[in-house]
């Protein structure tokens, strides 16, 4: 009777064992239940019924924080996915800097004389390559004239200039950057010298102001040093031809022709 007992209660074991359910237990804690049938590297597969025959199923071992058998077996599991690491994403050198440069040109000299001057660059395209520049100088050009009844020597007409260009920057933006690009040259200058001017024996010294208007195109080069992210120190020098320099007078206007024409400047930019 006792051997009897003990074999129904072992017989029953196994039917309940092979039964129970298997729990997948998630890491955001949801439960999935079912029947174990691999254990992987990588994955687990499992059934949601006894049916050989039924649908199976794969999860992939990170997802899980443990398994706990029908039979009251634990399995933790410790590994996780290698998580892959995001690259970089790839930029030219030094395209953190700012898109728009002022510059002030505290030395500025065409063929026409000395001055200062100022300058707004855009750059433009993803890594910078191209800028859009627009300089304007103020010339100081000085005037020597004799007259008798009025004093003129050693005055200056402030002449005015616009050069709107395009620069290239073939090495891209970095610390120290070499550009080069054509700029049109606008000028619009005033001029005042004496003639002297004959009555029979004698004569007398006449001013004449003259009005002039220039137009050439100068190819200029640049190089500039980045001392900070916002401030960088220039120098840009330049030859071209002036086509148009037509000067306009009260007695009559004339055009000198096509001259050699060219610019220096030292630069100080702040960076945006």
């Amino acid at each position: 009777m006792k051997r009897s007992l003990l074999s129904l209660v072992f017989l029953l074991t196994v039917v309940l064992s092979a039964h129970a359910q298997d729990k997948l237990i998630k890491r955001n804690g949801r439960i999935l239940e079912g029947k174990v049938t691999e254990v992987g590297v990588k994955e687990i597969r499992y059934q949601t019924s006894q049916d050989p025959n039924s649908a199976k199923f794969v999860i992939r071992k990170a997802e899980l924080e443990r398994i706990e058998f029908g039979n009251g077996e634990v399995f933790m599991i410790s590994e996780r996915e290698p998580v892959k690491k995001e690259e970089p994403a790839k930029r030219s050198y030094g395209t953190d800097y700012g898109r728009n440069i002022l510059t002030i040109s505290p030395f500025k000299a065409l063929d026409s004389g000395p001055g200062l001057g100022f300058s707004y660059e855009r750059l433009i395209g993803e890594n910078q390559y191209v800028g859009i520049i627009l300089p304007v100088a103020f010339i100081f050009k000085e005037y020597n004239v004799y007259s008798s009844s009025i004093d003129l020597s050693n005055h200056y007409y402030t002449n005015f200039y616009v050069s709107p260009g395009v620069k290239i920057y073939p090495f891209g933006q970095r610390k120290v950057t070499y550009a080069v690009g054509p700029n049109i040259m606008l000028g619009f200058n005033k001029d005042r010298d004496s003639q002297y001017v004959p009555t029979g024996t004698t004569g007398y010294y006449s001013s004449i102001e003259r009005n002039s208007f220039r137009l050439g195109l100068i190819i200029n080069n640049y190089l500039n040093f980045q001392i900070t992210p916002k401030i960088n120190l220039g120098l840009n020098g330049g030859l071209g031809m002036r086509y148009l320099d037509q000067r306009i007078s009260s007695s009559r206007s004339y055009n000198d022709g096509m001259q050699v024409t060219g610019e220096f400047a030292f630069n100080f930019g702040f960076r945006f």
